[in-house]
């Protein structure tokens, strides 16, 4: 006759799961709304009136698929990992992989990876006292207490070391991808930069202008240092990488 410890200890443990609430939803709309008429403002006054619809049915369609995407986080303890699900994208990452979670970072939740990779949800960026200004529930409350304890028990030394190394392989293979799309930021910033002009008179709105140009010029300079930069970085590892395997041989 089997004990009753061992019953207890062949019971599945419980999943837990966490998403943003309702009211975390709600700010993430007014935010949302805020930002959406201050890109009609910028577009309406200060580009030509050919890019006004275009841009405001792009950034309208961005704004109702943000507001429809769905963010969840399912811990499994049996399976030993976190199912992270993003609009219809699931990324299932071992426990050992995790390296920090927040709860309330950036008025959300961030889960950070081993190899810099992180996945967020944020209304907001850093607006704690907003947080406890509005006193809602976020919906991730025990998140970082949950994840954290169980990544502990999952913690094994050689295990994390060859994921970790996993983990920084598949972030160097997309290095290079990423540098050229900061690159090509940098180029469409530039772009922008052209397209600037005032829509009415007054030494205000000029001045607004050559600010959203200086800005806009500056921005667009220090994405493609960034992206060259990052680039030649991720080339040069790349080489190392392949002259050290063939030394090996």
């Amino acid at each position: 006759m089997p004990s009753i410890a061992g019953e207890y200890h062949n019971f599945p443990v419980p999943r837990e799961c966490w998403k943003p609430s309702v009211g975390l939803k709600a700010v993430g709309m007014a935010s949302g709304l805020l930002k959406v008429g201050f890109f009609y403002l910028v577009m309406r006054f200060f580009f030509p009136r050919v890019f006004l619809t275009p841009a405001m049915v792009i950034v309208g369609i961005l704004y109702i698929a943000g507001l429809l995407v769905r963010f969840r986080v399912l811990l499994d303890r049996t399976a030993g990992e976190v199912a992270i699900t993003i609009g219809l994208w699931t990324k299932r990452v071992p426990l050992i992989r995790i390296e920090r979670v927040d709860e309330i970072l950036r008025f959300g939740a961030e889960i950070k990876l081993a190899g810099g990779v992180a996945f967020a949800y944020s209304p907001f960026r850093k607006r704690r006292r907003l947080a406890r200004f509005l006193k809602i529930r976020t919906g991730f409350e025990g998140m970082e207490l949950g994840i954290t304890q169980a990544a502990a028990r999952a913690a094994d030394p050689g295990r994390a070391a060859a994921a970790k190394a996993d983990a920084d392989a598949a972030l160097s293979r997309r290095t290079i991808p990423f540098a050229c799309a900061v690159c090509g930021c940098g180029v469409l910033s530039l772009a922008v930069a052209v397209a600037v002009a005032p829509q009415a008179g007054g030494w205000l709105v000029h001045l607004v202008a050559v600010l959203l140009r200086i800005y806009f010029v500056a921005g667009g300079i220090v994405a493609l240092l960034a992206g060259a930069g990052i680039l030649h970085s991720a080339l040069r590892n790349r080489h190392t990488a392949r002259a050290g395997a063939a030394g090996r041989h």
